[in-house]
């Protein structure tokens, strides 16, 4: 299978990395279906009728319902009056075929279709779904119509290289990956117009090929599996297990009384039948052998008190491995439901290799809110990609020194900041496994390598894998 996989990863690598906005051969052999589906790629029917017509440039319809449209909602701002970004579509020539203005019209079309023009803050301007259609189905015909005639010309076709924002959304829609897939690539600069995804910015060297080639295989990796599923490495942390085996010394704290607020802003555990508290320190988290991934336990009365911007910082040793999601659980609710507050959650994983060496970072790529209540909390999770993430160099290291250990914070991210009875995360369970599937072979795989007949010849199920990839 592994030749058939350097042959899925081309297809993904070369299509979708490197987009030819204006049409390419190696596309002539997708799928009729998705070319259809797509207004770009489409093409004029006496284009596809034969080979030897010769497409003419539809000024008419420009002048019959695209112009008084530009006009309307355009001009304003790329006008006599105004040329923001240097931009005159009052002037542009509306013949591609053979007018000068072609690429002009390409970052017309690709503003437009992405909806970034007009500005959503331009609401005199904001243009209606039935009129943008009509302006992007007709350029993309004529830009269709204007490539052919530069084909058949044999002059230099444009085309770009994918954005980075682009190129994730391609590979995650593609590969059913819901999470950033090209962090790797830069940013991309932006024209004086305020455009992401000029042509002219967007030329693509060797080096950024191979770039985009790496980022492909290595998604290609992730959506797809091999041999059998990994073992993972399970930490479940219960309050009601923590506070049944705290030690003696564990302090106890007031949660009445002259001394209630003193712990007010600091992490403890709480069991709300008995009004029973006590400081957590939780130490270092143990893998338990054989524990599954994914259980809903009953809600405990014992829970984890988390003020606004507290965290609970978890030693997790070295044990997580060095690849695939890390999938974390956790069951929480809101102390109160004042809803001038809010509190949200965020993940962070550090190392403190040294005196002179240590790191933490954010890995959650967004704060998610608690909005479940305290007396029925719910549970959120939080998948991060291993691979994507900074880890402790030393974690395999079979000495002590320097440390090898790494440590998972949960912070309550919140505006509450004041008062007696200010909003706080209350926890009960915590789950942390890794590497974590759903199912095995995951989705993302069996999508692309799905059950037929012709599994066992290898030609015969790569073209029926290519064709529906495709």
């Amino acid at each position: 299978m592994k030749p058939f996989k350097v042959t899925l990863l081309l297809a993904l690598g070369i299509v979708s990395a490197v987009a030819v906005a204006d049409g390419r051969e190696s596309l002539e052999a997708a799928k009729e279906q998705g070319r259809n589906k797509s207004r770009y790629l489409k093409e004029t029917k006496a284009a596809a009728d034969t080979s030897d017509a010769i497409p003419k440039a539809n000024v008419a319809d420009f002048q019959k319902s695209v112009a008084s449209i530009l006009t309307k909602n355009c001009v304003a701002c790329h006008g006599p009056k105004k040329a923001k970004g240097r931009l005159r579509i009052d002037q542009l020539n509306p013949d591609l075929l053979t007018g000068p203005d072609v690429e002009k019209w390409r970052e017309v079309y690709n503003a437009l279709s992405k909806s970034e023009m007009p500005p959503a803050d331009e609401s005199d301007y904001a243009i209606s779904d039935t009129h943008r259609a009509i302006v992007v189905d007709w350029l993309s015909l004529e830009l269709n119509k204007a490539s052919l005639v530069r084909r058949s010309n044999k002059e230099h076709s444009s085309f770009r290289r994918l954005t980075k924002y682009e190129y994730d959304y391609a590979l995650q829609d593609l590969l059913g990956l819901p999470y950033p897939l090209a962090n790797k690539l830069p940013p991309e600069s932006t024209t004086v117009d305020g455009f992401k995804n000029s042509s002219e910015l967007l030329q693509i060297s060797a080096m950024q090929f191979e770039t985009y080639r790496e980022i492909a295989l290595k998604a290609l990796k992730r959506a797809t599996v091999s041999g059998p599923r990994p073992q993972p490495v399970t930490y479940i942390i219960s309050m009601q297990h923590e506070m049944d085996h705290a030690g003696k010394k564990t302090k106890s704290l007031e949660t009445s009384g002259s001394n209630k607020g003193k712990y007010k802003n600091q992490h403890h555990l709480l069991n709300r039948e008995t009004g029973t508290a006590i400081q957590f320190s939780p130490g270092t988290a143990k893998p338990q052998a054989g524990a599954a991934a994914g259980p809903t336990p009953p809600v405990s009365p014992v829970v984890l008190v988390l003020p606004g911007e507290s965290e609970l910082k978890l030693n997790l040793e070295r044990f997580l491995p060095d690849d695939g999601i890390m999938r974390v659980r956790i069951r929480a609710g809101r102390s109160s439901t004042n809803p001038d507050e809010y509190a949200s959650l965020r993940l962070m994983l550090s190392a403190h290799t040294s005196n002179d060496a240590n790191f933490t970072q954010v890995i959650s790529q967004r704060d998610i809110l608690v909005t479940a209540t305290g007396d029925k909390p719910e549970f959120i999770h939080f998948d991060i990609p291993l691979s994507d993430i900074q880890r402790n160099p030393f974690r395999k290291l079979t000495t002590t020194f320097p440390r090898r250990d790494e440590f998972l914070h949960i912070r309550n991210v919140s505006n509450a900041t004041g008062g007696e009875e200010r909003l706080k995360v209350l926890i009960d369970y915590i789950e942390i496994s890794a590497p974590f599937y759903e199912q095995w072979p995951p989705k993302t795989h069996t999508d692309i390598f799905f059950e037929s007949k012709s599994k066992s010849d290898e030609s015969i199920y790569g073209r029926e894998v290519l064709n529906r990839f495709l």
